[in-house]
């Protein structure tokens, strides 16, 4: 069966004329009648019942014909979709990201979407508060990476404003210069922090005053919220610094060697999450369903 059957037998049904369907559809009379007989022969059964009087569908046509607009139906409906998703996506995503998040997969698949979707102009706010922002209801989308334990208690703070999605999971490691004598150690547990310097990056302040209050005064040289000033400053051997391994996973200190990602344990937000979140008071817009489901396919095949 094909859709243009379809067409003409609801329209044959309809007018009881096979010739008034043809005028209708703009084809002729000989084309309807031969795609109905094909169908009759290819079902086993007369649809139509013709005579001088009429073309009326017999009982088991009937049948067929009530099926015929369902399945009809169906077909305008997807149109509708088609037609409705092409148009939102011709439309503004907004976006907030955690500077970490800007730093690593959202560059890419960011790409990737305008390529796909040319005419969807996109805006994107880095911003450390992104939970904050998302509350003002003026984003499609927020991405931000944190220690799982924050990403709990947000979540189940804010359940009934906003929707926490995960998108893949790491660890937070201490990262210092190749000659530093930390370089050397498998892990590093809190309490061998408390001689260092640290060179704190802004998003990782909640573990810094966690482990103030666990272990006591940890010496800090100062705070950044530039990514890249924290891996220049240990390059040059001043102090060490907490990174995630979403921010240093391509750097090319750590892949060279210069810079020692070396994994901090026995510490409970030594486990991080990546997510996104949105506004339950917003529309999830195929948009931002077409962002998330790029970032999915990169974590898939491992290139975030």
């Amino acid at each position: 069966m094909q859709i243009q059957q379809i067409e003409y037998i609801i329209e044959v049904a309809k007018t009881e004329s096979i010739s008034e369907a043809a005028q209708n559809l703009h084809v002729s009379a000989a084309t309807i009648s031969q795609s109905i007989s094909n169908l009759e022969k290819e079902f086993g059964i007369r649809i139509f019942r013709r005579s001088r009087v009429g073309t009326k569908p017999t009982e088991r046509g009937k049948v067929i014909i009530e099926k015929a607009y369902v399945i009809q139906n169906k077909i305008l409906e997807l149109e509708l979709e088609v037609k409705s998703h092409s148009t939102i996506m011709d439309k503004e995503l907004k976006i907030v990201g955690s500077p970490s998040t800007l730093f690593t997969f959202l560059p890419k698949a960011i790409s990737l979407f305008k390529k796909k979707y040319p005419n969807t102009e996109i805006t994107i706010e880095e911003n450390q508060n992104v939970i904050k922002e998302m509350l003002t209801n003026e984003n499609d989308l927020g991405f931000i990476s944190v220690d799982e334990m924050t990403w709990i208690k947000s979540g189940n703070l804010n359940k009934n404003i906003l929707h926490f999605d995960t998108l893949f999971q790491g660890r937070m490691f201490v990262c210092v210069y190749k000659d530093s004598p930390l370089a050397f150690k498998e892990s590093i547990a809190p309490e061998e922090l408390l001689d260092q310097t640290l060179l704190l990056h802004s998003i990782t302040k909640p573990i810094y005053e966690d482990l103030l209050h666990q272990y006591g005064p940890i010496k800090m040289l100062f705070e950044s919220t530039n990514t890249e000033t924290i891996l220049k400053s240990i390059t040059s051997g001043i102090g060490i610094s907490f990174l995630s391994e979403f921010t240093i996973k391509d750097d090319q200190r750590v892949l060279d060697g210069q810079i020692i990602p070396v994994p901090l344990v026995n510490y409970e937000r030594s486990n991080l999450t990546c997510g996104f979140v949105r506004s339950k008071k917003r529309h999830f817009s195929p948009s931002a369903r077409g962002l998330i489901q790029i970032i999915r396919e990169q974590i898939k095949q491992g290139s975030y």
